[in-house]
């Protein structure tokens, strides 16, 4: 059964010390599974007070996702909040930053599992924390399809059903990538797992017709083929423009006769050529977009030219003539 941490400032016992390590060790001691219902002030309390001083810098995008789940309802705890108990009695929290945080925003008291663990030294606590922060210790996009066999159930290869997860906050937001503190708090429900994977699987159909017009690229165009941006325009036409789509994505994957102008001419050598580790998500989406566009249009397009805040818009869809009201 979960204790309470906490609810009323006057419940607390006049001799018992007011600090946050003593409120912590002592709902934990009182709690048989180690599980307490955190409030959004005792957060805010264990984050001012406990947060270990040498902390990443918090990611707005995964507070939010984190606080969206408290609001819909649909917190679930995973990994145990973990504290390094110092010999001088001092507590740093080692892991669980971003769910404190999205206590502390929220309005509602949540279960945690809490775990203190005794190290000798500060320097242990600093070597303690560091396996926390290890990429490795933080699950890949390929970890989380495997361990839910999603690319099994969508009817996708491995690699496809990564690229198809990776487009996914494109598919939720109307192809427009977000960025930015400001722009999260608005979508955070974009970065939550569970819509993703809602996602994946419901382009899954454009998403296996893409996958078999992709087996006719070449492996450097290929890898192009794959990229979120690309993924997202693709999946969106195929639902769509059907027809017309297949003979787009079909020209550009195969790349057979087609003339210097051709669109999907000219985007198959951005793809090529492009520096793709520079240039704004964005762009990466408008590259493919008016290739599209042009295409569909009848138009030559000897170059692919973006522009930073111009509309995004793709011919025969419902971007047609921009964002959708």
């Amino acid at each position: 059964m979960a204790t309470s941490l906490f609810e009323k400032p006057g419940a607390r016992k006049p001799q018992e010390p007011d600090t946050t390590e003593h409120v912590l060790r002592a709902l934990v001691a009182r709690s048989a599974d180690g599980v307490v219902m955190v409030a959004p002030g005792i957060a805010k309390r264990i984050l001012e007070d406990l947060n270990f001083p040498g902390q990443r810098k918090v990611d707005d995008s995964r507070v939010y996702g984190h606080r969206y789940a408290i609001i819909k309802g649909d917190w679930v705890e995973g990994h145990a909040i973990t504290f390094a108990a110092l010999p001088d009695s001092r507590i740093w929290l080692v892991d669980g930053q971003h769910r404190l945080t999205a206590i502390g925003e929220s309005d509602a008291a949540v279960p945690v599992t809490v775990r203190i663990v005794p190290v000798e030294s500060v320097k242990a606590a600093q070597q303690f924390y560091a396996g926390f922060d290890q990429k490795k210790s933080v699950r890949t996009d390929k970890q989380i399809l495997d361990a839910v066999d999603a690319a099994k159930e969508s009817g996708l290869t491995t690699r496809m059903a990564s690229a198809v997860y990776a487009a996914t906050p494109l598919l939720l937001n109307w192809l427009e990538p977000i960025s930015g503190s400001e722009a999260v708090k608005k979508n955070p429900e974009v970065f939550l797992q569970h819509n993703r994977m809602a996602a994946l699987h419901e382009w899954a159909p454009e998403a296996r017709q893409y996958e078999q017009i992709c087996a006719k690229a070449s492996k450097a165009l290929l890898s192009g083929m794959r990229l979120p941006g690309i993924v997202a325009v693709a999946l969106y036409t195929l639902r769509h423009q059907p027809a017309r789509a297949h003979e787009f994505w079909s020209g550009l994957a195969e790349q057979d006769g087609l003339r210097k102008n051709d669109p999907r001419a000219t985007l198959y050598r951005d793809i090529l050529t492009r520096t793709l580790s520079t240039g704004s998500i964005r762009q990466r989406v408008q590259m493919p977009a008016l290739a599209w566009n042009a295409f569909c249009e009848g138009r030559d397009l000897k170059i692919i030219k973006c522009i930073d805040g111009a509309a995004l818009t793709l011919w025969g869809t419902p971007l047609a003539k921009g964002r959708a009201a």
